[in-house]
């Protein structure tokens, strides 16, 4: 008759590796493991609650700087469009210097010329005056 401890030992966890041995019920060494990674799981559960938190400040810190960013380049920005304008009156202004400057420069060329013409014309009144004369009296039948 069978003895209950030989009945029990068909149920002992066979080992592997290792040399070949009477047939019996495998080993459960997921539970086994299970079992030992239990304590490190509810471990890493506190550090992973650590690391949800500090990775919930970090976004809230990295969108504070963003916020920062944006604040700092509207201010960039709006210096630069405030500067822009400024550039622009200063190059209108310069601008219209420039063409008054050269406006009064061709009003005075134009006077020079006008000057000159009205120069050569005074001179050539007289000469002109003595020629009309003289045609009106050949005209006129008057021989001096």
């Amino acid at each position: 008759m069978a003895r209950l401890s030989d009945f029990l030992q068909r149920f002992r966890p066979a080992v592997v590796p290792g040399a070949a041995a009477p047939s019996a019920v495998p080993a459960d060494y997921a539970a086994d493991q299970s079992a030992e990674l239990d304590m490190v799981f509810s471990a890493l559960a506190e550090v992973r609650s650590a690391c949800a938190a500090e990775r919930s400040r970090a976004e809230r810190r990295a969108e504070e700087i963003r916020e920062q960013a944006r604040a700092q380049a509207a201010a960039v920005i709006s210096a630069a469009r405030r500067a822009a304008e400024t550039e622009r009156a200063r190059a209108s202004a310069a601008a219209l210097r420039e063409a008054d400057e050269e406006s009064r420069a061709a009003t005075r060329a134009a006077e020079r010329a006008a000057g000159d013409v009205r120069a050569r014309a005074a001179a050539r009144i007289p000469d002109e005056v003595a020629r009309i004369v003289a045609q009106v009296k050949t005209l006129a039948g008057d021989p001096s």
